[in-house]
């Protein structure tokens, strides 16, 4: 099994969300010891946003269908994981700006999807499953728009059939039992471990 951990925790190793995050794959890796984890480090990854220049030469590449260049990359490593992870704090309702673009990067018509006769995307990766990770300093409730969005383009663009989601909210708050909170959103991987 490949494992592709997508990690967007921008404060690195003081992030509370890695901190589930590794949590998550260790007790994967205990699971499945033949597992191999893969890490894409959004704090350290450098590529340009995806304006009008950088998406006419990726699509002259794609017509092409010349997907050697670097920059299909990305792109070519989501498809190849048997099990994609995403670690990402709750911000401005979503999830850090890094992420959605490494999305974007990664969203390549006849590499991550191909069109049917009906014109309908029919996903290609390989991965069955995504867990999706995150903290947040106040409550999520019905505006989680950062997993929405990714239940959306990775089910319907990328083929990705079945999602897990756990977080640690409310760490913020005065007074917050912080290590508590973190138990219990571990807990939760744990159980989603226990599935996959």
């Amino acid at each position: 099994m490949k494992v592709l951990f997508v990690n967007a925790c921008m404060r690195g190793e003081k992030s509370r969300t890695l901190i589930l995050c590794r949590d998550y794959l260790q007790k994967l890796k205990e699971k499945h010891p033949e597992a191999v984890m893969e890490e894409v480090d959004l704090n350290q990854l450098e590529f340009e946003l995806q304006t009008g220049d950088v998406l006419e030469y990726r699509d002259a590449l794609r017509h092409a269908d010349d997907f050697d260049n670097e920059m299909f990359d990305l792109a070519k490593q989501l498809i190849a994981a048997d099990h994609v992870v995403v670690g990402a704090p709750y911000w401005d309702l979503s999830f850090p700006a890094a992420l959605k673009n490494y999305l974007e990067r990664c969203s390549v018509d006849k590499l991550t999807f191909v069109y049917n006769e009906h014109g309908v995307p029919v996903g290609q990766c390989r991965a069955e499953a995504l867990t999706y990770i995150t903290t947040s300093g106040g409550f999520i409730g019905d505006l989680n728009f950062g997993f929405d969005y990714i239940k959306g383009l990775c089910g319907v663009l990328f083929g990705i059939q079945k999602f897990y989601f756990a977080s640690a909210e409310g760490l913020d708050i005065v007074g917050a039992d912080i290590d508590a909170k973190l138990e219990e959103a571990g807990a939760k991987l744990e159980e989603i471990v226990r599935e996959i």
